[in-house]
């Protein structure tokens, strides 16, 4: 889903993102999408059709739901988990660790991914083949990827995506005079812009901490943005991580993601994994 990052008291001269493949791999000429923003009302009436047959679908459904159980994973076609195939980390928000549980010490690579190179070369890092660049009319200097676009009620069509990685350069000063402040500061608004126009008061994060990356001081903050009340979105997790490249520095880079609680979008354990291959330049 994109956002808006607040717009920082000094704007930094920024070249345009440059993405080159990793070794190995064939270069990738990502094609840029635009962010289109419309307001689109939902159809009530047929979503009061809709609950209807989903009720009646729902009366069946518990009807069986005792035969179902007791055969679940019974039949000759059932295949029992392969003990010696490696998973996915598991995401765990409440984990002290990362975003998602995992502890981040940067420079590390992602199998498969292509190095994005940050505003200014200030903050490198790393992503999935399959992430293209978007654009942000109103932010174009942004070095802005996303994946799976789609259209949601409020927003319009491709403003909605099931996972967005934002990178760019914020100056300390004014209300942002620390890390922890513009950390909270760009997640309120990034949780504003995530959840829709109807959007309360920010809660607080789920988890906020200092963290060390490549030996660099740090800090981040992770929000569980439920749905919109006029959003067909689905909940996200959105994270901001910020990373200051020398002692005293005021003009630091940070790292924004979110991706979306649904199956069509990227596992939750890839926030650690992207946030795992960030290098510094100081």
């Amino acid at each position: 889903m994109p956002f808006q990052a607040a717009a920082s008291p000094q704007s930094q001269p920024r070249p345009e993102p440059v993405a080159s493949p990793s070794p190995g791999l064939p270069p990738v000429k990502p094609v840029p999408t635009s962010v289109v923003f419309e307001t689109v009302e939902p159809n009530r009436g047929k979503k009061r059709v809709l609950l209807a047959v989903g009720a009646v679908v729902l009366s069946a459904v518990m009807a069986t739901g005792g035969y179902l159980v007791g055969h679940k994973g019974s039949g000759p076609g059932t295949k029992a988990a392969d003990p010696a195939k490696p998973s996915a980390p598991a995401a765990d928000p409440k984990s002290p660790n990362g975003f998602m549980g995992t502890a981040l010490t940067g420079g590390q690579q992602l199998p498969g991914g292509r190095q994005i190179t940050g505003q200014d070369s200030k903050m490198n890092f790393m992503l999935p083949q399959e992430w293209q660049v978007q654009v942000d009319a109103k932010a174009p200097n942004e070095i802005r990827y996303a994946v799976n676009p789609y259209a949601c009620v409020g927003h319009g069509s491709g403003a909605c995506t099931r996972g967005l990685v934002v990178q760019n350069l914020r100056v300390l000063n004014g209300g942002w005079s620390d890390p922890k402040s513009l950390v909270l500061g760009m997640g309120q608004l990034l949780y504003n812009a995530r959840y829709g126009s109807d959007s309360p008061t920010p809660p607080e994060p789920v988890k906020q901490s200092p963290v060390k990356i490549q030996g660099l001081d740090g800090y981040l903050a992770l929000w569980h943005v439920p749905m919109s009340s006029n959003s067909s979105a689905p909940d996200s997790y959105c994270g901001v991580l910020e990373v200051t490249p020398s002692p005293g520095a005021t003009t630091v880079p940070v790292l924004q993601i979110c991706l979306d609680q649904a199956a069509e979008a990227p596992p939750l354990a890839l926030m650690d994994q992207i946030a795992n291959t960030v290098k510094i330049t100081p």
